[in-house]
């Protein structure tokens, strides 16, 4: 995790939006900022959560107090935290009803860094299901715990919690309950994002695709949506279950 003070007050980020950073005086390698999700704010400090897994991360990892970096943000849509209600149908007996739905929260990876934010925002109320490889790649569990109704942790190799994908846990969990009872908020790879988008539960996701200005200027973020492609960067990252479209 990386912790960045700013010189200044920070905007409002909000659930869903990202930052694009950059390392100063690091040369031209990398030539361009890098999109990390925003995760937490504590006064002028933004933290950012990250895995190592190439050259910009590998910096930041060598990171010392005073060390400067460049941030450009928030950028980005955010994910509706608004109420959301479905309508019960009138009968002779019963009047129409309103009940508030339930959000399910699926995360895959450093997909986890997105979605946190809005757990925090809905404290107590989301059934959270988070996977990794193994137990080490399940990050924060005891925040996770903290903040969600319910937290079911997933491992491919069964180390730790459900043993399978954490869609395989949330389809499990969902197996005998109404779909529409829920919605759903989920952020990872691309496979997973489609694995959940199956499971019959409307809400959004939020795509990791790689993102180049952040601005959408640059349009090397395309993602093909059922209304042509559209830019990851501006029009997303989070986008309506059943907008994007996958390979």
């Amino acid at each position: 995790m990386g912790f960045f003070a700013a010189d200044g007050p920070l905007p409002e980020a909000n659930p869903g939006q990202f930052f694009m950073l950059g390392v100063k005086n690091c040369g031209d390698d990398p030539l361009l900022k890098r999109p990390f999700c925003y995760f937490r704010k504590r006064g002028n400090t933004l933290e950012i959560l990250y895995r190592i897994v190439g050259k910009m991360t590998s910096i930041m990892k060598g990171l010392r107090p005073g060390d400067e970096v460049e941030i450009l943000g928030p950028l980005g849509n955010v994910y509706p935290v608004e109420e959301v209600f479905f309508e019960c149908k009138k009968t002779e007996k019963t009047e129409k009803t309103k009940k508030t739905k339930n959000p399910l929260v699926i995360a895959g990876g450093t997909g986890i860094a997105s979605v946190y934010p809005l757990l925090e925002g809905l404290p107590g109320r989301a059934f959270l299901f988070y996977g990794g490889r193994s137990k080490k790649d399940v990050l924060l569990s005891r925040e996770l715990r903290a903040v969600s109704k319910k937290f079911i942790p997933a491992t491919d190799d069964g180390s730790l919690g459900f043993k399978g994908t954490s869609v395989d846990a949330a389809r499990d969990f969902l197996n005998g309950r109404a779909p529409d009872d829920f919605v759903l908020y989920a952020c990872g790879p691309n496979g997973m994002l489609k694995a959940a988008s199956a499971l019959g539960v409307q809400g959004y996701i939020a795509s990791e695709e790689k993102m180049a200005c952040g601005i959408g200027v640059c349009l090397g973020c395309a993602v093909r949506t059922k209304d042509g492609y559209k830019r990851a960067c501006k029009d997303g990252p989070v986008f309506k279950t059943g907008e994007l479209l996958f390979d």
